[in-house]
Order: C-alpha cells, then structure tokens, then sequence
C-alpha cells in the first residue's frame, strides 16, 4: 500500500507544471528545432515562483520580460525557423521598437489548482499586479490580454506554456522617458489571496 501512495505522489510531482523548473522545460526544448542561442536569452529574461500552503501548489507563474535583448533574439529565432525575407525581418523588427517605446510588456504562464483563480485578465480578478521600477515607483497595468490561441510556435518558443494546466498571457506597463534611457531593473508582483509572486529583474538581466 505504501509502495502505491509514493508511486501516485511521484507521478503528481512530474506531470503538475507547479512543481516543474524552467530549466528542465529548456533542456527538454534543446532537443527541438529551438537553438540553444534563443533558449539562453530566453532563460535570462525568465523568472518563475511556486506558491505553497502546508506542501500544496496554490499557483505557479513563469514570466518573461520582453527586453529589447530578448525581442532581437525571438525575431531572430522566428526568422530562422521560417526563413524570413530581409524586408520582412525589417518590418517585424521596426513594429517590435514602435511598441517597446510605448510599453514594457511581460508574457507569463500561470497555473492554479482550482481553475476559477486563474483570472488575471478578468477585470474583478483575485490578483492585482503591478510593476515596481528602478525609482522605486509602482506603475499599474495598461491591459493584461489572455492568449487564447496557444499556437505550436508559442509552445516551442516559451517552452514553459502547458495549456492543457494554466493559461498564457500578456501583460503591459507605460513605458516613461526615452526607450534608451530605459532600465531592466524592476520587480513584477502578484498579489492575492492565496499569496503574493514577486519576480526581479537587474540590469542585463
């Protein structure tokens, strides 16, 4: 009977992404047609954090920021897979510096056991999320955009993303001043009732 309840334990702790490390998705997306070049800038700009209560999963987030590092490696890693046309790369390229100006935008992965928590983009959703930046100010959201359509290409890209646990999202802060003057210096925090996730990023990751 014993041998049974740790053969079910072990089996919960591999399959639930809550008790997964981003690490071990990179390592197992190494194997694909993903360059390890794309997947070490991709582990930079990504943080995670496991929520518990008395052992249990209450959430697990995985988050990327979208630095301008960061966005050069994913339309190079687009571009490659799809082979792209020079003009088109251009294109893509300018309307990723057009929006980077604007806002400073995280993707992330949130899993929670009981499906009616993972509400993020629900306008009375339980998480209220907020960016802190280097001066210290707290800047509120713009819009948080749930990506319904989790494509092939988004799986392979954010090795994390299991749609059949948690949902993907998008997550959007005003950008101030120049973007060159910009800092990736900041703390991302998620707040509930079931707890808070906060994530850091320095500067250069």
């Amino acid at each position: 009977m014993n041998r049974l309840v740790w053969c079910i334990i072990l089996i919960l702790s591999v399959s639930l992404p809550g008790c997964s490390y981003i690490g071990e998705y990179v390592e197992i997306s190494k194997n694909g047609t993903v360059s390890r070049e794309y997947l070490d800038v991709f582990s930079r700009w990504t943080r995670e954090k496991t929520l518990y209560s008395q052992f249990e999963t209450r959430a697990y987030i995985s988050t990327t920021k979208k630095s301008r590092e960061f966005n050069r490696a994913y339309l190079s890693e687009y571009s490659r897979i799809y082979l792209v046309s020079d003009q088109e790369k251009e294109t893509k390229e300018r309307l990723l510096i057009d929006q980077s100006a604007q806002f400073t935008e995280f993707m992330f992965y949130a899993y929670t056991p009981e499906k009616e928590s993972n509400d993020f983009s629900n306008a009375n959703s339980i998480w209220k999320i907020f960016l802190i930046n280097k001066k210290g100010e707290r800047l509120e959201p713009v819009d948080i955009r749930k990506i319904k359509e989790v494509t092939p290409v988004i799986r392979e890209l954010f090795p994390y993303v299991n749609p059949y646990y948690g949902s993907f999202y998008s997550i959007r802060f005003p950008r101030e001043g120049k973007q060159s003057d910009a800092s990736d210096q900041c703390r991302l925090i998620f707040a509930s009732i079931l707890g808070r996730v906060e994530l850091e990023w320095k500067e250069g990751s």
